[in-house]
């Protein structure tokens, strides 16, 4: 048997007598322990002593903090699995607290640094990561003196707190749980991941995004564009929502309690999305990158969006209209709830800006009606998905009469909206993109012939296409960054928390010449990304585009890239 292997069986055997034991303790002692956890819980996270008074701290330069400022959260993250600040020669590691980690001997690897990270300096890993295990009495010293179990000073902004016996307890208690147990959904042989598709999804679209993350589901985890050596199985599920939008909470529960997975990858919808959301915050479920026209006003931990949706295509528009205000009046055609939501923030936005605004509902048995009275100096804003636009077009033999249109790149895919060449000079995209870079068109590319390699056709939207693509690749690299990691550390069970920090680390971080991490992130439709603990969706900005030259499908952008106020 390995090290590795006894060392689980003794932590396996541990937590079972304690399992046996607990039910001999009296209701006190039980009340107690949990109320010691708790208290813990509340100073790691809020910064409040066991007293109820706020958590005091100094700053090896004087700086005084208190309260949340002073709370352990800050840098040692949700999971307690630590992070790193800054890059190079002034990157300060801040190590794991998580019980398995915290309270076992750190072991160093022989080889210091690899693709994951690359960016901390050997001298950081050497200090932090060979130490004897911690203790209550040594995490005291660690937080009243600032010294490690060897005696060695930590890092410059580690803090000196001022704890009683009690607050210490309680802190001590609580990371030993931390990070001690797997969540629901990784705690067996598999991982369970879950695709929830809306009722109100397109089923082509729905189709494409289950063949895409089926075929990641079923390719060995890597980094950097390497295989990592992550074997665990991960089983995808199917949650489809029908019916009745009050009814989708329900039908999430109870596929909940059929099978508890571990996060949410991917997702598709138009204008719901709610009730996925609040199920995802009730039951903290990682909700990764789902495609969603409307994205909740009010965004919690555990979902990650690529965007605000139609919304943030509206406050550029309305940013452009300020800069290039027009003549007449801007006249909105919506055609379902996505639309008539954008229209509507638009509409808003530009109430007291001196601009008169038009909304119009289109209807498919009367296509050409949501055009009528409109004027040459006006401005058409059409809130319609492809096949809406392609009737219009069909019904219409000339370009209608405002001196520009405008359309949702979310709602109708550019590539894809075949227009009489009389509308193309006139037509704008509002959208997320940017002009296409070499290494994004090189990137698409790739993911075409990827997806060729699994069988999967590329029909449907392809911005859903790499919208699933990233969101599998990220859920996917995520775990091969918690592998690479554990070459350092004892392992520890895999947390929902400790996965949403290294999706934030991946999002975020830029290509350096030295990791190839960027290069799947090219494939999205969107520009910059970065997600972070307060920061869950990761584009704010976009641009207007235009066709380069009536005949061609290639956009190039109109003006600067827009990033709301």
């Amino acid at each position: 048997m390995s090290r590795l292997s006894k060392r689980r069986s003794v932590i396996g055997i541990s937590l079972a007598l304690l399992a046996l034991a607990l039910p001999l303790l009296s209701p006190n002692a039980r009340a107690d322990s949990t109320n010691l956890v708790e208290a813990g819980r509340r100073l790691y996270l809020e910064g409040v002593l066991a007293n109820g008074e706020p958590l005091i701290a100094t700053r090896p330069e004087g700086l005084r903090l208190s309260g949340q400022r002073a709370a352990c959260v800050t840098c040692h993250r949700r999971s307690g699995m630590g992070s790193v600040e800054g890059t190079g020669d002034e990157a300060i590691l801040v190590p794991p607290v998580a019980g398995p980690v915290l309270f076992e001997p750190a072991r160093f690897a022989k080889h210091d640094l690899d693709e994951a990270h690359h960016y901390v300096p050997n001298s950081t890993w050497r200090r932090a990561m060979k130490r004897p295990a911690y203790d209550e009495r040594a995490l005291d010293v660690a937080l009243r003196q600032g010294r490690n179990t060897m005696g060695e000073p930590l890092e410059a902004p580690m803090p000196r707190y001022h704890l009683d016996r009690r607050s210490l307890a309680a802190l001590t208690a609580y990371l030993r749980t931390l990070g001690a147990t797997a969540d629901p959904g990784a705690d067996g042989d598999q991982v369970h991941v879950a695709l929830v598709i809306a009722g109100d999804a397109d089923p082509v679209d729905a189709r494409v995004m289950s063949n895409v993350l089926r075929a990641w589901m079923k390719t060995p985890a890597r980094y950097g564009g390497k295989p990592t050596g992550y074997t665990k199985p991960i089983r995808l599920h199917e949650w489809r929502l029908e019916g009745d939008v009050g009814s989708w909470s329900k039908q999430l529960e109870d596929a909940y309690r059929r099978q508890a997975v571990f996060a949410l990858v991917s997702g598709i919808g138009r204008a719901e999305w709610q009730p996925v959301e609040a199920f995802c915050e009730r039951r903290r479920v990682p909700c990764v990158l789902p495609s969603v026209d409307l994205v909740p006003d009010s965004t919690g931990h555990y979902s990650m969006y690529f965007s605000p949706g139609v919304k943030l295509e509206a406050d550029i528009l309305a940013e452009h209209f300020e800069a290039n205000r027009p003549e007449g009046v801007v006249v909105q055609v919506y055609q379902d709830a996505s639309g008539h939501q954008a229209a509507h923030a638009l509409a808003r936005k530009l109430e007291g800006k001196g601009t008169k605004t038009e909304m119009r509902r289109f209807r498919a048995v009367a296509p050409t009606m949501s055009m009528d009275g409109v004027a040459s100096g006006d401005v058409l804003v059409l809130w319609l998905r492809s096949e809406a636009i392609q009737l219009l077009a069909d019904q219409l033999s000339t370009a209608p009469e405002a001196e520009q249109l405008y359309l949702s790149a979310m709602l109708a895919t550019p590539t894809e909206v075949a227009v009489p060449r009389s509308w193309r000079d006139r037509m704008r995209f509002v959208t997320l993109d940017d002009e296409v870079s070499v290494q994004q068109e090189i990137a698409r590319l790739r993911l075409a012939r990827w997806l060729e390699d699994k069988g999967v056709r590329s029909e449907g939207d392809p911005r859903l296409r790499a919208d699933a693509y990233v969101a599998g690749y990220l859920f996917n690299a995520a775990l091969a960054r918690i592998t690479l990691e554990e070459v350092r550390r004892p392992p520890v069970p895999l947390t929902r928390e400790h996965v949403l920090e290294e999706l934030e680390t991946l999002v975020s971080r830029r290509a350096d010449g030295r990791d190839a991490i960027d290069e799947d992130l090219h494939v999205a439709h969107y520009g910059r990304m970065s997600l972070g603990p307060n920061q869950r969706i990761a584009t704010r900005g976009g641009s207007i585009m235009k066709f380069s030259s009536p005949s061609s499908a290639r956009l190039v952008r109109v003006g600067k890239r827009i990033t709301p106020r």
